[in-house]
């Protein structure tokens, strides 16, 4: 969905703002959203969590 519309060559200049050098997959969204919703991270409260792989 991210990725909809958009030139190749602007998804390889936002993957390289990426200090992996890549745009994340879905997946790797889903898992932090899972352990947030789990009991697991009952203690993480008022926080802002950059799933960005990185970016500045």
């Amino acid at each position: 969905m991210f990725l909809e519309g958009k030139t190749e060559e602007t998804i390889q200049r936002l993957a390289s703002m990426s200090a992996l050098g890549r745009i994340g997959e879905p997946e790797e969204i889903s898992r932090v959203v899972l352990f947030l919703a789990s009991e697991s991270a009952g203690w993480v409260t008022g926080q802002n969590i950059a799933v960005n792989g990185g970016s500045a």
